[in-house]
C-alpha cells in the first residue's frame, strides 16, 4: 500500500503519458503499475477517441477490474475492455449544424465525431473546404467509418456529434477560435489544441458543459471517491478544468504557463518521478 491519501489518478495521454509516437515510456509504465498495485485507480482522460486510445491503455496492463476511460475531452466515458459507452454528452443538433456551417464560411470542412459504440460510425465529414487535407492528415491515419455529406444539416438521420473539429494552420488557430467563441459565446466550448499524434493543430467545439472534469466527476462518483482524493495530471488547455477541480492538480513541465499557474504542482522531473513521490506520501491535498 502507498502512503498517499489519494485514491484515483486521472492521466492525460498526449504530452503527459505518451509522446507523439503514442508509446508509454518504460519508466512511466512501471510507475503507473506501482500505483495500480498500491490500490490507486488509474483513469485515462484524453481528447482522443476510443480507437486512438485503446492501444495506449493496453500498454499499461492495469489490473482487473478496469476503470473507465474518459475520451473526446470529456464528451464520452467508455468501458476500456469493451468500448461500451457509459456516459456521453453530444452537441445539440441545431448548434452543431450552425457551427459546421460557420466553419464552411471560414473555408473549413467540419469533422463531426459521433459515438461509435452506439452508431457504428466514427465521423460525419462535410464536403466543403479543405476535405483533402482532413482525409490525408487525419482520416487516413486510423481505421474509421466516415459518412460524407454536403452540409451537416443534411444528415437529418445521423446522431448528434460529440465533437466538431477543423484542421488549421498554427498561425490561424487563435484568430479562428476568437471568432468562433464570439459567435457561439455561452453556447459551445471552443478551443485550439495540438494533436501531436497527427502533427496538426485543430480547432474543436463541444457541448458547453463538456470537459474532462465533468467526466471525471462521473467516474469518481461511481467509486464514491471525492474529488479531494483525486489527482489530475495534464499539459494543455483541455486539461485545465480537471487540474483546477481535482484535489491535486498537476501540470507537466512543458505545459503552457497558464496551465502551470492553475496547478497545485508542476511535474518538473517527469511523470514517473511525480508518481513515485505521490506514492511516498510527499504530495499533500
Amino acid at each position: 500500500m502507498s502512503s498517499t491519501p489519494f485514491r484515483l489518478i486521472a492521466l492525460d495521454c498526449d504530452g503527459t503519458l505518451v509522446g507523439p509516437d503514442s508509446l508509454v515510456p518504460p519508466d512511466i509504465a512501471t510507475a503507473v503499475a506501482r500505483a495500480d498495485q498500491a490500490g490507486i485507480r488509474i483513469c485515462l482522460a484524453t481528447g482522443r477517441n476510443y480507437i486512438e486510445t485503446i492501444d495506449i491503455w493496453r500498454q499499461l496492463e492495469l489490473t482487473i477490474p478496469h476503470e473507465p476511460i474518459i475520451l473526446v475531452g470529456g464528451a464520452l466515458v467508455s468501458e476500456a475492455a469493451t468500448a461500451r459507452t457509459l456516459y456521453h454528452q453530444p452537441i445539440p443538433r441545431d448548434l452543431a449544424n450552425q457551427f459546421a456551417d460557420t466553419l464552411a464560411d471560414e473555408g473549413y470542412c467540419a469533422l463531426a465525431l459521433v459515438d461509435r459504440w452506439r452508431h457504428k460510425l466514427d465521423y460525419i465529414l462535410t464536403d466543403v473546404g479543405d476535405v483533402e487535407t482532413v482525409e490525408n492528415r487525419w482520416l487516413s491515419r486510423m481505421p474509421c467509418t466516415v459518412r460524407r455529406v454536403a452540409r451537416l444539416a443534411d444528415a437529418t438521420d445521423a446522431p448528434a456529434p460529440l465533437r466538431i473539429s477543423a484542421i488549421v494552420a498554427p498561425e490561424d488557430g487563435d484568430a479562428l477560435v476568437a471568432r468562433l467563441q464570439a459567435r457561439f459565446a455561452d453556447q459551445l466550448t471552443v478551443h485550439a489544441i495540438l494533436a501531436p499524434n497527427y502533427g496538426v493543430w485543430i480547432v474543436e467545439c463541444f457541448h458547453k458543459d463538456t470537459n474532462k472534469l465533468t467526466a471525471l466527476k462521473y467516474v469518481s462518483q461511481a467509486y464514491r471517491i471525492p474529488l479531494s482524493q483525486v489527482v489530475a495530471v495534464g499539459d494543455d488547455v483541455n486539461d485545465l478544468p480537471m487540474i483546477e477541480g481535482a484535489g491535486l492538480g498537476v501540470a507537466m513541465a512543458k505545459a503552457p504557463p497558464h496551465v502551470q499557474d492553475a496547478a497545485n504542482h508542476v511535474a518538473t522531473d517527469g511523470l514517473a518521478a511525480f508518481i513515485d513521490d505521490l506514492l511516498a506520501g510527499k504530495m499533500n491535498p
